[in-house]
């Protein structure tokens, strides 16, 4: 007797289930010998801006979900194996992404190219460097600042006459102070010499014989 076979939507579900571990057993190297059968290219080139011969320091070169993948060098060149129908994806800071397609039936065993990146300026958000939308709103800010305890102390101490006085006392003046010091003194020096009294040389001999012949004494005294 001849039992007509069941569809697979009647099966039970454990017997489904052993059906998924053998087909993937047949897909997994069917896709391993077709990555085997691609030709392995080696990718090198220079990336430059725009039109110019100035290359991106810098740049990936990659091939998304993969592994494969490197930068340029300081000036701007690279090299890198992929495979062919790979899309290398070329992605540098302040320029526009560029894809690259290595064609499937490819045959030689390396690919040059000089890829021109666009650049793209990129936007910053905004930073407010004055939280305060007003100068009212700042001053009412500063007059609330509750300072510490030990923050008054110390302020307290600094701002001490006798302290400032010791510390004007014992700091070494500095260079322009010393300088302001000896013009001070120059000043001082001169002023005392044009207020100082002057003597008349030329009549200190008849001043000696004045005392000499006692004319300087007193009528009580002859």
């Amino acid at each position: 007797m001849i039992f007509p076979a069941k569809p697979l939507t009647t099966l039970p579900v454990f017997v489904k289930w052993l059906w998924l571990p053998l087909f993937l057993l047949v897909l997994v190297p069917e896709q391993a010998e077709a990555q085997s059968k691609q030709r392995v290219v080696q990718l090198s080139g220079f990336v430059a801006t725009g039109d110019s011969l100035y290359g991106v320091a810098g740049a990936g070169v990659y091939v998304p979900g993969t592994n494969r993948g490197t930068y340029t060098n300081e000036f701007g060149y690279f090299s890198l194996p992929v495979l062919a129908g790979d899309s290398v994806l070329f992605d540098a800071l302040g320029f526009k992404a560029q894809y690259l397609i290595i064609p499937k039936n490819y045959s030689s065993q390396s690919y040059s190219i000089i890829m021109q990146m666009q650049e793209e300026p990129t936007e910053l958000p905004t930073v407010d460097v004055f939280p305060w939308p007003t100068e009212r709103d700042f001053k009412e800010a500063v007059a609330n600042v509750k300072l510490p305890d030990k923050g008054n102390a110390i302020l307290t101490k600094n701002l001490d006459p006798r302290r400032l006085e010791e510390l004007a006392r014992i700091t070494p003046m500095s260079g322009t102070q010393n300088f302001r010091f000896w013009q001070e003194q120059q000043v001082q020096h001169q002023q005392n010499r044009i207020m100082a009294p002057t003597v008349n040389m030329m009549a200190i001999p008849g001043l000696l014989r004045s005392l000499l012949n006692g004319d300087f004494k007193q009528n009580g005294g002859r």
